[in-house]
C-alpha cells in the first residue's frame, strides 16, 4: 500500500532497460520501497544500474520478458505479485522503429506488438489483480505522436494511439476499484532511441519527464504531457486543418 506520503512499497518497472522508465523509478519517493521488480529482456543490466540509486533494503527481483511473446504474459504478471500486492506497475515497454514505407510490414508488424499489442495486454492482466487486491497504480507512457498522423512517424504514432484509447477506457471502468491508469504524453526526449536523430521542438530529457509521471501518480490527474506546453500544443494540431497540419510537419 501507498503511505502517507505517496511512497509505495512495492513497484514493477516493465521495460526496466528505459531510460524513461528508469528515470520515473529513480525519480519516485523510496522510503518505503522493499521490493522493485525488473522485467526486461536483460534484467541484470537494469539492475546493474538501478541498484546503485536504490535503497540497499529494497530487494531487486529480475524477471526474464520477451514483450513478442504474449503468451508468456500472464506468467511474468503472476510473479509480480506472487509475494503480495503491487503497488505501482511502470509500463515502459516500447520500441521507436525505424521510418517505415508501406512495404516495409516486418518493422510496422514488430512496433505494433510491442507498443500496442503487448503493452495493452500487460495493462489489462495487471488491472485484473489489482482488482483483487483493491488497490494500485498503472502509468503507461504514450506519446505526443499519438495526437495527429504524421508521414515520418504515423505507425508508431497509430500504436501509441491505440494504447493511449485503451488506456482512457480502462481506467474509467476501473473507476471505483481503488485502482486507476495514469497516461504520460511526452514528447522528443534524448535518449539512446533518439540519439541521432534530428530533435523536435521542446525537446527534454528523460529526468524532465520522470518529475510529469511522478506526479501524475501522486495527484489526481490522469494524463500528463511533457513538456506541459504540448498539451496545447496538441489541442491546436485537433483543431487546425489539414492543409495547413500537413505543411507545418513538413508532409
Amino acid at each position: 500500500m501507498l503511505n502517507a506520503f505517496h511512497s509505495p512499497q512495492s513497484v514493477a518497472l516493465l521495460g526496466a532497460t528505459s531510460e524513461i522508465g528508469q528515470a520515473i523509478l529513480k525519480a519516485l519517493p523510496h522510503d518505503s520501497l522493499n521490493t522493485c521488480y525488473l522485467v526486461a529482456r536483460e534484467p541484470q543490466r537494469a539492475a546493474k544500474t538501478l541498484k546503485e540509486v536504490l535503497p540497499d533494503r529494497t530487494k531487486l527481483v529480475e524477471i526474464d520478458f520477451q514483450a513478442e511473446a504474449t503468451q508468456t504474459h500472464k506468467a511474468v504478471v503472476d510473479q509480480l505479485f506472487a509475494d503480495g500486492d503491487l503497488d505501482v506497475a511502470i509500463i515502459a515497454v516500447g520500441v521507436l522503429g525505424n521510418n517505415p514505407d508501406v512495404d516495409e510490414s516486418a518493422n510496422a508488424l514488430d512496433v505494433m506488438t510491442v507498443n500496442y499489442l503487448a503493452c495493452a495486454n500487460l495493462m489489462l492482466l495487471i488491472a485484473e489483480k489489482m482488482k483483487l487486491q483493491g488497490h494500485g497504480q498503472i502509468e503507461i507512457i504514450s506519446s505526443f505522436a499519438q495526437t495527429r498522423p504524421r508521414v515520418d512517424n504515423f505507425i508508431y504514432g497509430s500504436s501509441k494511439a491505440g494504447l493511449d484509447f485503451m488506456a482512457r477506457g480502462l481506467n474509467d471502468k476501473l473507476e471505483g476499484t481503488g485502482v486507476s491508469i495514469s497516461i504520460l504524453r511526452p514528447g522528443f526526449v534524448r535518449t539512446r532511441m533518439t540519439k541521432g536523430m534530428s530533435e523536435a521542438p521542446f525537446a527534454v530529457n528523460s529526468d524532465a519527464v520522470a518529475k510529469v509521471a511522478v506526479n501524475l501518480l501522486k495527484g489526481d490527474e490522469r494524463i500528463g504531457y511533457s513538456p506541459a506546453v504540448l498539451k496545447y500544443v496538441a489541442y491546436v494540431f485537433t483543431l487546425m486543418p489539414t492543409k495547413i497540419f500537413k505543411r507545418i510537419s513538413n508532409r
